[in-house]
C-alpha cells in the first residue's frame, strides 16, 4: 500500500501546507508524527480528529508498533473512500530535544521512511522547504528554546537537505505566490484528492500541530489569506545564516540559486 508523506523542516511551511490538504474533502492528515515521537499522538489525533479509531479500539491501539497503527489507519481510511497522509515530524530527527522534555538525540536519517518500509508500505514523499536564513530566523523567533546556535543550525539543516533533496520539492515561497498552482501540483505529486475551494477553507481548519495552535500566535498562523511574509533581513539571526557555509549549501541542494 501507498501512504504520501510530507516531509518540512520547522518553521518551512509545513503547516499551512496541513492546513490547505486537511481542508479538502478526503484528505485525513496525520499532522507531526513520527516512530520516535509526535507532537500529538497518533492515537489521539486517529480519535479525535480524523474519526479512524473509535473509544472501543482506542486500548489495543496504543500497544501496537508504529507501523501497525499506521498500516491499520490507510486501512480504516480506504474503507472510507478517504486518502491518510503522514505530515512527518522531522525535528525529532534532525534537531536536538524539540519536544523541551525528553531527551533525545538526533540520528539525521528520515525514519519515517525506514519504518514505512519496514512494514511493507510505499513512501510517496514530498518536501516542503524555506531558504535557510527564513527556517533559522524564525525558529529562534518563535522556539527561543531550540537555538543551539549557528553551528549546529547550519550542520543539521544540511544533513536534511542532504536526505531530502532526491525527493519532489516544493518551495515555500512559490506556495505563497501560486497557491492554486502549487497545491494542485501537491496533491496531484501525493495522489490525493484536491479541490481548489481549499483557499476559501484552509483558514479554519485547526485539526492539525503547527504555528496556528501557538499560544503566541505566529506572523502567519492567523491569516486568512495565504501570502509570502517577507524575510526579516535586518534580524541578526538572518545575517548569521545567510552567511553560514552549511546553509548556503543545503539551499542550493534544496533548489535555491
Amino acid at each position: 500500500m501507498k501512504i504520501p508523506v510530507i516531509y518540512a523542516y520547522p518553521r518551512s511551511g509545513g503547516t499551512l501546507v496541513n492546513r490547505c490538504l486537511g481542508s479538502i474533502s478526503g484528505n485525513l492528515i496525520l499532522s507531526e508524527v513520527n516512530p520516535l515521537a509526535s507532537v500529538v499522538s497518533i492515537a489521539e489525533q486517529a480519535n479525535n480528529w480524523l474519526n479512524l479509531l473509535s473509544d472501543e479500539q482506542l486500548e489495543e491501539f496504543v500497544d501496537q508498533p508504529y507501523g501497525e497503527q499506521i498500516y491499520f489507519l490507510i486501512t480504516q481510511a480506504k474503507a472510507s473512500n478517504h486518502h491518510l497522509i503522514i505530515r512527518d515530524w522531522t525535528a525529532v530527527n534532525f534537531m536536538d530535544d524539540p519536544s523541551n522534555n525528553q531527551i533525545l538525540t538526533p540520528s539525521f536519517i528520515l525514519e519515517q521512511d525506514l519504518y514505512l518500509a519496514h512494514y511493507g508500505l510505499i513512501s510517496l514523499p514530498i518536501v516542503i522547504v524555506r531558504r535557510s536564513a527564513d527556517v533559522y530566523d524564525s525558529i529562534n523567533r518563535t522556539f527561543p528554546h531550540l537555538n543551539r546556535g549557528i553551528e549546529v543550525f547550519g550542520e543539521a539543516y544540511l544533513k536534511y537537505a542532504q536526505r531530502v533533496c532526491y525527493y519532489p520539492i516544493f518551495h515555500y515561497e512559490q506556495i505563497c505566490q501560486d497557491p492554486i498552482t502549487q497545491i494542485s501540483l501537491i496533491c496531484e505529486t501525493l495522489e490525493i484528492n484536491y479541490e481548489p475551494n481549499f483557499i476559501n477553507k484552509f483558514y479554519d481548519f485547526d485539526k492539525c500541530t503547527g504555528d496556528n495552535n501557538l499560544e503566541q500566535s505566529s506572523r502567519g498562523g492567523k491569516l486568512k489569506e495565504i501570502k509570502l511574509l517577507s524575510s526579516n533581513l535586518e534580524s541578526q539571526d538572518y545575517k548569521i545564516a545567510n552567511n553560514d557555509e552549511n546553509c548556503q549549501q543545503a539551499d542550493k541542494l534544496l533548489g535555491y540559486e
